[in-house]
């Protein structure tokens, strides 16, 4: 009888602890939102935390701004941190908007760019808008705010780590501007994220390179970039098992739709979203 009591004792202490590392695992878990955007070559993410502390990423062009203003708005309308991976105008121009109308209060802006003279020398074509965001990060707007970070750079924000896996890389100058895209990644106690943001081929070599211990991710962001694509093999070694694609609504659905299924195969992920089907929640957990 003793030893009847004791077993289905032990069960129940069995089933109770893992009763509760599955809700601790749900109250730990993060939010991310991609957001749909309107602009090529744009993306917008938002992760929210266990105590409802947001994070940004990029947010799309100033056309993108009034959508992702009510987003914010709706969860508290603070920003705690602000990613900015790429100084393109698709990238932070939302953001611009959002400080200038003065609803939104963001506390934090990391950056990683290059010098003026960089991009006037390695992407001509594109300076007059990058000489925006320049201008914009010196601006009494955002005093105090902006901070251009270093290599492996980590904030702890509630109770996600946020790490700058990698920065600028100013000696890739072959399809210069996105091989500068910052990758960051995100970890919680139980799961991890990466975003890839705009990264082009030679980026993502120097990304695997140098990050092969810290590849692995529950969830990734898929590069925004179809133009010198990420190889596959990058993301193999990634093992996510829930992608994002940021697909913006000029883009073939058709085509995203079946690039974004081939990854999913390949990748074996059990779960993959566009940001051409709307924006879209899901919980990391």
């Amino acid at each position: 009888m003793k030893k009847k009591i004791s077993i289905l004792f032990l069960v129940v202490v069995t089933i109770g602890c893992l009763w509760l590392g599955i809700q601790t695992r749900k109250q730990n878990g993060i939010f991310v939102t991609q957001i749909q955007t309107q602009s090529a070559e744009s993306l917008s993410y938002l992760v929210e935390t266990k105590n409802h502390q947001l994070i940004m990423l990029d947010g799309g062009m100033e056309e993108d701004a009034e959508h992702l203003e009510q987003i914010l708005l709706s969860k508290g309308g603070v920003v705690e941190a602000w990613f900015i991976t790429l100084a393109h105008s698709q990238n932070f121009g939302a953001l611009q908007k959002i400080v200038k109308n003065d609803k939104i209060q963001v506390n934090h802006i990391y950056i990683s760019f290059n010098s003026s003279e960089w991009y006037q020398k390695h992407e001509p074509e594109r300076y007059a808008e990058t000489e925006k965001i320049l201008d914009f990060i010196h601006s009494e707007a955002v005093v105090g705010k902006v901070q251009e970070i270093p290599n492996r750079f980590e904030v702890l924000i509630d109770h996600v780590y946020v790490t700058a896996l990698q920065i600028k890389n100013p000696e890739l100058t072959n399809y210069a501007a996105f091989n500068q895209s910052m990758i960051i990644k995100m970890n919680t106690t139980y799961k991890s994220l990466i975003f890839m943001g705009n990264l082009a081929k030679e980026g993502a070599q120097k990304f695997k390179l140098h990050n092969l211990d810290e590849i692995h991710c529950d969830a990734l962001q898929i590069s925004n970039n179809q133009q010198q694509a990420v190889d596959d093999e990058i993301y193999q070694k990634m093992t996510p098992q829930t992608l994002f694609m940021p697909v913006p609504e000029q883009t073939d659905k058709t085509k995203a739709k079946q690039e974004i299924e081939r990854l999913k195969q390949k990748l074996k992920a059990k779960e993959a979203y566009l940001s051409s089907e709307g924006d879209k929640t899901v919980k990391i957990w």
